[in-house]
């Protein structure tokens, strides 16, 4: 079993090499050891910029949350968190809808837990799913991601839009460099 605070570490350093990373942050109340946000923006322009035919804004905003275990309540409260205030305040920064040119954003809830969860738990994390399109999605779309990091067993887990974080997380977890 790997140590949490070391786990974590060595996964916000894979994640500082492309997400602005916080740690110590609070929203709706929920405490997280960790906010990571990134951003890109895709382009096409005729000779210069200032001739920009379209552009499109791509987000990932991902909390990173201790714990000893998880259960079925903890799903139900990150989806409430994820409908009263990542999407309200991280999407849409206190809006009706997300600015103009905002295709898509990946709410990301990364669970890092001591103990293995109940095989029941773990049925549910694969079937989570929350989205929500903005203006028929003129205003693009919001999408959850959640993986579970089990330390006692090395394994990650992870809902069906965040199945390609699985092989990241235990690459993390056993000490293979991810990005080079």
């Amino acid at each position: 079993m790997a140590d949490r605070k070391l786990f974590l570490e060595k996964l916000l350093e894979e994640y500082r090499k492309s997400f602005d990373i916080t740690q110590d942050y609070e929203i709706g109340g929920v405490y997280a050891a960790a906010y990571g946000y990134f951003s890109t923006v895709s382009e096409k322009y005729v000779l210069s910029p200032k001739a920009n035919l379209w552009s499109i804004h791509g987000y990932e905003h991902i909390l990173f949350l201790e714990r000893d275990m998880i259960d079925d309540k903890a799903l139900e409260d990150i989806r409430e968190l994820m409908e009263r205030h990542m999407a309200p305040e991280l999407v849409c920064k206190g809006k009706k809808y997300p600015e103009k040119d905002h295709m898509y954003s990946y709410l990301t809830v990364a669970f890092l837990c001591e103990h293995s969860p109940a095989e029941e738990v773990l049925r549910s994390l694969e079937k989570f799913r929350y989205e929500k399109d903005y203006l028929f999605n003129f205003r693009g779309h919001t999408e959850a991601h959640l993986v579970l990091m089990d330390l006692a067993k090395g394994r990650a887990y992870a809902n069906k839009a965040a199945k390609h974080l699985v092989a990241f997380y235990e690459n993390v977890y056993n000490g293979v460099s991810v990005i080079e």
